[in-house]
């Protein structure tokens, strides 16, 4: 068995697999009472974790205290990054191409785009290179600064329902961050498919369910991409 856990800014994901196969997964905060029970469910699984919050060091001491491998340990790896700055890389941009790359069937080249607390587009070369990408405000974070940063702006919560010309200010609040970010999407995936010969497209994260894009050629919706390739590197890295 394999235990991975995706500790993100808003929430933590955990998956146990046999081989490739998820057997269970669950969303909650990240706790270590939660990762202790699954650990004492699964005592001679191998594990593995990406984090991309300001967890606190007695957490990353229990965690590998446990058995937990961060993805960065790992000495294989199913593409070759040529990112300048790796040490600044986020964890769920790594796993995630990992886990791309596992569902892709190791074809290059191919796009990951991670819609959550940051709008993330990831790309992996015809060489099996991953060569970066692009980060930019997600849909919470833009509704956030719209109210924290004017005086009289609502808050306003997310909604798929949204029309492209609002009638009331919270609609136009929706208009322009939902479609500002629909736009952002569809050019990153029309300029990558343009010069790919529409190569494979993945599409992942929480917020991705304010948007239907996987009906459309080789775009694949995976909400969970970042623990198959946690789990994938684990397999790769026994």
């Amino acid at each position: 068995m394999n235990l991975v856990l995706d500790i993100g800014n808003t929430c933590c994901k955990t998956a146990v697999y046999s081989e490739n196969t998820e057997v269970e997964s669950a969303v909650s905060a990240f706790s270590v009472p939660n990762i202790k029970t699954l650990i004492d469910r699964f005592p001679d699984s191998a594990r593995m974790y990406a984090c991309v919050a300001d967890i606190e060091e007695s957490q990353i001491h229990f965690l590998k205290e446990n058995g937990f491998r961060n993805v960065r340990q790992c000495a294989r790896m199913p593409v070759e990054s040529i990112y300048k700055t790796p040490e600044t890389l986020g964890d769920d941009r790594l796993a995630a191409v990992c886990g791309a790359a596992f569902l892709n069937q190791h074809a290059f080249p191919f796009l990951v785009i991670q819609i959550g607390t940051a709008l993330t587009f990831d790309y992996v070369d015809a060489h099996g290179r991953y060569t970066g990408g692009a980060i930019s405000p997600g849909i919470s974070l833009r509704l956030k600064a719209l109210h924290n940063f004017t005086g009289r702006l609502p808050l306003v919560e997310p909604d798929k329902d949204f029309s492209m010309m609002g009638l009331t200010t919270k609609d136009s609040i929706l208009s322009g961050v939902l479609s500002g970010c629909l736009a952002e999407i569809r050019f990153r995936i029309a300029e990558f498919q343009k010069n790919t010969n529409k190569a494979s497209v993945f599409i992942s994260g929480g917020d991705q369910r304010y948007f239907d894009l996987s009906n459309e050629n080789n775009i694949f919706a995976v909400p969970d991409i970042v623990l198959v390739g946690l789990n994938h590197l684990l397999n790769l890295n026994p």
